[in-house]
């Protein structure tokens, strides 16, 4: 018996959870104790600099964590979106085309599905060009396992779909 062959990619909690750990830390640990400013004036500002520093980039780490998990599985048969809890299997003949998008510092899987698909089906909103931005490559990854995911996808969309629009 031969078992499917799937290429799966989904995105990461476990950073952003490690960076939000040691940053609320930190943040904790520079918390302004004292509002004497008649001593020591540069340390203190710098010190409250520090916990302002750190407790932004605590609180975007944590939204970041707690934000749903997105996957997207590529099998011969079809391509399936999962979106926190929400799913959809497509066969690739439903497939109009998809890409990869990049929007600031993040790359998106575009997919771009027939009509006869329901819109309250697909997991993730709708675009204004009629897309759906799937799935972050490499979100919660290191820029190399990002790079790494990126050439996977690429290879495995080649692979399954056939067809696979490059950036513009």
């Amino acid at each position: 018996m031969q078992l499917p062959m799937c290429a799966t990619f989904s995105t990461s909690r476990r950073r952003p959870v490690i960076i939000a750990s040691i940053t609320t830390l930190l943040a904790v640990a520079f918390v302004p104790q004292e509002f004497d400013f008649s001593r020591d004036l540069l340390w203190k500002v710098g010190f409250d600099l520090l916990f302002v520093w750190f407790l932004v980039v605590a609180v975007r780490a944590w939204i970041a964590a707690f934000r749903p998990q997105a996957e997207l599985r590529m099998t011969a048969e079809g391509l399936a979106m999962k979106y926190g809890r929400r799913e959809l299997t497509v066969p690739w003949a439903v497939v109009g085309q998809f890409r990869i998008d990049e929007q600031k510092k993040t790359r998106w899987v575009v997919v771009w599905l027939n009509p006869s698909v329901p819109v309250e089906q697909v997991p993730v909103p709708r675009q204004p060009n009629g897309g759906f931005r799937v799935l972050p490559i490499g979100r919660g990854r290191s820029t190399t396992q990002g790079t790494q995911d990126l050439g996977r996808f690429r290879s495995a969309a080649m692979g399954f779909s056939g067809h696979y629009l490059y950036p513009a």
